[in-house]
């Protein structure tokens, strides 16, 4: 009977997506995007509506055994992987139409109303599913497959983990990049796909073959999601500018840098497009993982570390346009340590760029040489683990920007060399792999 119920439920929510499909049908009709990525509204409901089919498909992690205990429900899978899932959790995550909309696939159970010693006073359990009678009077049902997904099991946790994000791999001097062709990435998905789990991994791809125009940049962020602006516009000619408003656009040699950390949220994936190469000495290219070099600095010089993750540091802007579509005048200022780590002690974020960061200096002025030896012993490291390469006219290279650090040899002041850079953000590319990835059967998100 329970099993009934359940699926009554869910061909319910199915009905409701499939009557919100036919709406957003007709809406779609006079609804044209100015983005060419743009989905219709009725394909996004088609998509929402493959996600509930799914939940009626017979379950692959059945349930052998459920218990009730004090705190919580013991449950044992097929595969023999056994997890504790606690009350308060479950009467979080309840599943029905009143406490979770099927169609926005979002929680409408309030936490006020969430009470943390809620209990079980009955409990029914089959292969498929359990159903939960709490001391309020509500009713939950859980298939298992959504509880085994949901475990809290190592497994179970680490699987999560990936579908957030896939592990980084430190790489130093003998780094090569992967190459990908620009158009196939374009025209197939299963391309498209290796590029992005490759900058999640390694954070540093070539694209080779890339049409001779200034916004290939750009219309390959489009194809993937959408450009990251800045007040340089949706794309910045690095070329040796007249009245310029960044060292960038000189003919200047820069250090090793990730591009503008005077963004509280700096861009998460730069695309460096080589449109002319100076044909001279000059304008190498220099990469390095600051990963690695974060790593290395940790382990090598802990003291170190711990100044560079616990120091912020002031990065900034100021200028004008030189072109229409930047901004006509801008003054960024952002603030945080050189090197971040997330509560798990990982370093999820490197901001040097030593042409904007700040002469304003937060500390004491007994502190300030420690400092400065922290930010020396550290961009020391990540030159003795540098590439060192010259890019050819139609490559672009596409670095994760809160990762690497590039930056590039000086060069004649008459050269015509011409790059073009561009941002995508992180969001949005693992959102397109995690799409990519259902898509092609290689990812289950129930």
């Amino acid at each position: 009977m329970a099993s009934r119920r359940s699926a009554r439920v869910l061909l319910s929510g199915l009905a409701s997506v499939r009557s919100i499909a036919a709406q957003q049908v007709r809406i779609s009709a006079s609804f044209k995007s100015p983005n060419s990525r743009c989905f219709s509204l009725a394909a996004a409901a088609r998509q929402q509506e493959a996600v509930k089919e799914a939940l009626a498909t017979p379950a692959r992690n059945s349930i052998v055994q459920a218990e009730v205990g004090k705190d919580g429900i013991s449950l044992k899978f097929e595969d023999l992987s056994s997890t504790q899932m606690p009350f308060v959790w479950l009467r979080d995550n309840c599943r029905c139409p009143d406490c979770y909309s099927p169609q926005a696939l979002g929680r409408k159970f309030l936490l006020t109303d969430l009470e943390l010693d809620v209990n079980a006073t009955k409990m029914e359990s089959n292969a498929e599913m359990i159903r939960v009678e709490w001391n309020d009077g509500h009713v939950s049902e859980y298939p298992s497959d959504w509880l085994h997904s949901r475990a809290f099991t190592p497994t179970a946790r680490a699987k999560r983990r990936n579908t957030y994000a896939y592990k980084r791999e430190p790489w130093g001097a003998d780094h090569k990049l992967r190459e990908f062709d620009y158009e196939s990435m374009k025209k197939d998905d299963r391309v498209l796909l290796d590029w992005l789990l490759t900058m999640e991994t390694q954070g540093s791809a070539m694209l080779k073959n890339v049409p001779d125009k200034e916004t290939a940049g750009p219309e390959m962020i489009e194809h993937i999601a959408f450009v990251k602006q800045s007040h340089y516009g949706p794309r910045s000619p690095v070329i040796n500018r007249p009245n310029t408003n960044n060292v960038a656009f000189t003919n200047a040699k820069l250090g090793m840098h990730n591009d503008l950390p005077q963004y509280e949220h700096m861009p998460g994936i730069i695309f460096i497009q080589c449109v002319e190469q100076h044909e001279g000495t000059g304008g190498e290219s220099v990469i390095a993982d600051g990963l690695f070099g974060a790593e290395y600095l940790r382990r090598n010089h802990p003291q170190a570390f711990e100044i560079l993750t616990t120091t912020d540091s002031y990065f900034w802007d100021k200028g004008h346009a030189n072109y229409s579509w930047e901004m006509d005048e801008f003054y960024k200022i952002a603030r945080f340590p050189i090197i971040t780590v997330d509560s798990q002690k990982e370093v999820v974020r490197v901001a040097v760029n030593n042409a904007i960061r700040d002469s304003y200096i937060d500390l004491p002025a007994d502190r300030v040489k420690s400092f400065y030896s922290a930010m020396k012993l550290f961009n020391d490291i990540l030159y003795d683990n540098s590439v060192v390469f010259k890019m050819d006219s139609g490559d672009m290279m596409t670095l994760d920007n809160v990762r690497c650090l590039h930056g590039r040899e000086g060069y004649e002041a008459y050269s015509q060399r011409h790059i073009e850079s561009s941002y995508l953000d992180w969001d949005e590319a693992r959102c397109r792999r995690r799409r990519i990835q259902e898509k092609l059967g290689q990812l289950q998100t129930i």
